[in-house]
């Protein structure tokens, strides 16, 4: 099918009359079958954008980054690092394209369409390991028909979240993990007590089953001293809501970095963005990053105090000055 013969098949009339444009102002428009679904590539000069769908154009394109297959397929098309991985329906499929892309262990599974950590599991080390985290997956979303299951290499080093609001970086943060750091002399319900004093309500550390078996897994209960500086990790998500921190690192962030996460968010016909990237150094030119995924509605507390550590950045105030410009 050529691009003329797609046009033709769209019904929403705006993305139809949008892509009949594109052909008239004489763009480079290009139509990529990404796992049987048509996406749009539009090129002008150094701009690249995809888009795809049957719905309104702005949602179509944000749609874009719902599916965390196609997102990778279009960062990945513009230059882009993104973690090597498969998408499955079931273990079967999932082992035997594993072996043949040769993923390397340790790796990560999360539903293509999910959020908030829903049906992940982190750190999987054998095939074994793979049919578990694939069949939770699976049950998290009610091993509906149409759920299709991310299969990563995991990424080692630090995760930040990049905001990224008309062509520019508003702010990265460095996320940590819920976890605490001994002193030689507290028990570890008391280094959780005297965390949890210091943070807002909903932010606190939970004990709950997740932690509580990471502890159980390292040998410790509530009453072990950790060493002296030892920063021991209570869960392997990142959310501030289970006592995750957030360190600003705008000022330190790579100026080439930050052009490439302008650039993802813009690839995905995205004005506003928050991008989850990880490195080993944030500062280093050229350092090895991936990009995990781009949320086109980030949560963004996490960049302005009191939340953040750090000077932080008022994003309410820059989003209503720009929707206000009289402000």
């Amino acid at each position: 099918m050529d691009f003329q013969q797609y046009i033709e098949k769209v019904k929403h009339g705006a993305y139809k009359s949008f892509l009949k444009k594109t052909l008239a102002l004489g763009l480079s428009v290009e139509l990529i079958l990404h796992e049987k679904i048509p996406v749009v590539k539009i090129t002008h000069g150094e701009k690249t954008l995809f888009c795809y769908g049957k719905v309104p154009l702005f949602r179509s394109m944000c749609n874009l980054t719902k599916n965390k297959s196609i997102t990778k397929f279009v960062l990945e098309s513009v230059g882009i690092r993104t973690p090597k991985g498969i998408v499955t329906h079931s273990f079967e499929d999932g082992i035997r394209e594993v072996r043949e892309k040769n993923l390397t262990y340790p790796l990560i599974s999360k539903p293509v369409d999910g959020s908030l950590a829903k049906g992940v599991t982190w750190n999987i080390t054998s095939e074994a390991g793979l049919q578990e985290a694939i069949e939770h997956a699976l049950g998290a979303y009610g091993y509906r028909e149409d759920i299709k299951i991310l299969v990563e290499e995991m990424f080692v080093g630090n995760e930040y979240r990049v905001l990224v609001f008309n062509g520019k970086v508003l702010s990265c943060v460095e996320k940590i993990p819920a976890g605490i750091t001994g002193d030689g002399e507290q028990s570890i319900q008391d280094l959780i007590h005297s965390f949890n004093k210091t943070r807002r309500h909903g932010f606190e550390i939970k004990l709950d089953t997740v932690a509580k078996e990471t502890l159980s897994k390292a040998g410790y209960t509530l009453k072990t001293i950790l060493p002296k500086d030892s920063f021991f990790k209570l869960r392997n998500n990142l959310n501030m809501s289970d006592g995750g921190r957030c360190i600003e690192r705008t000022a330190t962030m790579d100026k080439e970095l930050q052009k490439t996460c302008v650039k993802a968010v813009e690839s995905l016909g995205l004005t506003y963005g928050g991008l989850d990237l990880i490195t080993n150094n944030i500062s280093l030119p050229g350092a090895p990053y991936v990009i995990l995924e781009v949320n086109p509605n980030p949560y963004y507390n996490m960049h302005e105090k009191p939340l953040v550590e750090g000077d932080g950045i008022d994003v309410s105030l820059i989003l209503l000055k720009y929707l206000f410009p009289s402000l």
